[in-house]
């Protein structure tokens, strides 16, 4: 082959050659945080509510910049694609780490917009996803005078870095899908409301169906439920004896559940056990007995757990995954129908062994 043949060639690819898509930082929008509502339009049924960052020199309390555009649409799909005409510069989802669903959404059918965020490449699987209670629009406006980074209030709630409160539960999409689509355990989120106009409040717990919420945890059963299910120890228990107030900091704590029958009824058993120390306790309890103290925690905490399982259960829901072990130990085609009908009358029966180890840092 002769040379100019060759370089003929060369300049002939060289020109079907596409040109390179990358966009440079400065002309990108980085949404840190995305609010999907129910409108009031029955043919566009969405509120998209994007929170994008906008670059500033300075970090600092309060510096921080952010652009909110909102959109109403018939799918979330093409509202992210219109709403591409109301800025200047490419939306980039690469750093969303929040993802709020408003409560009129939540309550009625959530499936659609996380079929739209499983699916989308782009989207962390990482990413924490919350309700608004509520919207997520009115949440997202919220400018929170310690804020430093755009969206870094709402990270830092959930994620280690920044506060860890046995009231927040924290779920990932990637948990929320896998419980969305298994057979024996249910969906949960965190619930977000408004303190005043600059700040957030997360110590509420909504359980979820395939579909939709059917139960909001009071903030004492959101820290319950996280002291059951993940073994939460920065947490504290409340108690009485003998007419006084006891507060006690749970230092270790394992729970564990097992399936079984007592005469012939299907049962739940739940065994706690947890390591204390006392944060607020009367003058002179060093001295005292403590085998009557713990006993009457463990009594007051049982009792609070089965109230908690059997609430839960009349929801007909099941976050912990009690079906999901009973399709592990039943294997065969019939078990999740057969757990169906076992559930709604099954026994809960919880055993709680709490140890008392001092009484902090003084008698």
């Amino acid at each position: 082959m002769s040379i100019t043949l060759r370089v003929f060639l060369l300049i002939l690819s060289l020109g079907l050659l596409g040109g390179c898509g990358f966009k440079d930082i400065d002309k990108r929008f980085f949404v840190v945080a995305l609010g999907i509502d129910a409108s009031d339009n029955e043919k566009k049924p969405y509120r998209l509510s994007l929170l994008l960052a906008v670059p500033s020199p300075k970090i600092e309390p309060g510096a921080s910049k952010t652009q909110i555009e909102t959109i109403d649409t018939q799918t979330v799909a093409e509202g992210i694609r219109m709403l591409k005409s109301y800025v200047d510069k490419e939306l980039d989802f690469g750093h969303c780490k929040v993802f709020l669903v408003g409560e009129k959404i939540a309550r009625q059918d959530y499936t659609e917009i996380l079929q739209w965020m499983s699916r989308r490449r782009d989207i962390q699987s990482v990413a924490d996803i919350a309700i608004g209670k509520p919207d997520a629009e009115s949440l997202l406006k919220i400018k929170p005078v310690s804020e430093r980074y755009p969206g870094n209030t709402l990270f830092l709630s959930f994620g280690a870095d920044g506060t860890e409160s046995s009231y927040t539960y924290v779920e990932t999409l990637s948990d929320f899908a896998r419980r969305a689509s298994e057979e024996g355990l249910d969906p949960l989120m965190p619930v977000i409301t408004k303190d005043g106009k600059k700040s957030f409040v997360i110590n509420r717990t909504a359980l979820l169906d395939k579909t939709k919420v059917k139960l909001i945890l009071s903030p004492a059963e959101s820290q319950l439920y996280n002291q059951l299910a993940e073994d939460f120890t920065k947490s504290s228990m409340h108690g009485m004896f003998e007419g006084l107030d006891l507060v006690v900091a749970i230092t270790d704590m394992h729970s564990s559940f097992r399936l079984g029958k007592q005469n012939g009824q299907d049962t739940i058993t739940l065994d706690v056990k947890i390591k204390v120390v006392f944060e607020e306790a009367p003058k002179g309890i060093y001295e005292d007995q403590w085998q009557p103290i713990e006993q009457n925690l463990n009594k007051e905490y049982a009792k609070s757990c089965l109230a908690l399982l059997q609430k839960i259960q009349k929801a007909n829901v099941d976050p912990i995954g009690f079906g999901l072990r009973y399709r592990a130990t039943h294997p065969g085609k019939e078990a999740w129908q057969k757990w169906q009908s076992i559930y709604p009358n099954v026994k809960f029966i919880v055993n709680a062994n709490i140890k008392i180890e001092g009484t902090g840092i003084i008698k």
